[in-house]
């Protein structure tokens, strides 16, 4: 009777783990790439859709890519607008960059284009300066956290904290946590 018990259970973990690697398999989009779409046009920073919409399918090129200020990208889930970059100047005393450093941030406007709800979070971008991890800054104006139902935008920055002299400097997006895919964006 115990012994009933132990495969039962077994049984039911098993079917569990088969029934979560399913779905992750699935629904994640394991095979999902990203792929720039368009261009926002110098009147779309305050609104307006670009006309021509391209997309590629080669994940290489893709995953090799990096994108600028102006480009709108595209994933199965997401459709990403990169809308602008800068320097920012906290306006509190007690928050300054190490000295030799400075604060820049990314402007980024996301849509869900999936039938599911979207977390997009400021914690699923990283920085790098001359190929050197960067610190996080999060005491600028309108950091980008949102849960998007279908459908739904939103748009918001992500702060960092890099070096003056930096003459590279890329902001990696995770949009696939599970295949650890990535976009590049290139600040300035």
């Amino acid at each position: 009777m115990k012994n009933n018990k132990v495969i039962n259970m077994i049984a039911t973990v098993l079917t569990a783990v088969s029934f979560f690697a399913a779905a992750v398999s699935s629904g994640s989009g394991s095979g999902e790439t990203a792929s720039k779409v368009s261009e926002v046009s110098s009147s779309s920073k305050s609104g307006s859709a670009a006309e021509s919409v391209t997309k590629a399918s080669d994940e290489t090129e893709t995953q090799a890519a990096a994108y600028n200020v102006g480009d709108v990208i595209e994933t199965n889930d997401l459709r990403i607008s990169y809308l602008s970059c800068g320097e920012y100047n906290s306006d509190n005393q007690f928050i300054a960059p190490k000295e030799g450093n400075k604060f820049i941030y990314c402007e980024f406007e996301f849509e869900n284009i999936s039938d599911s709800d979207k977390l997009i979070t400021s914690w699923d971008f990283d920085c790098f300066a001359d190929n050197n991890s960067c610190e996080d800054c999060y005491s600028g104006d309108d950091v980008l956290d949102a849960t998007l139902s279908a459908g739904r935008k939103t748009k918001g920055k992500v702060y960092f904290e890099v070096p003056v002299n930096a003459e590279t400097i890329e902001i990696e997006y995770e949009f696939n946590w599970i295949s650890s895919k990535k976009i590049i964006f290139l600040y300035k």
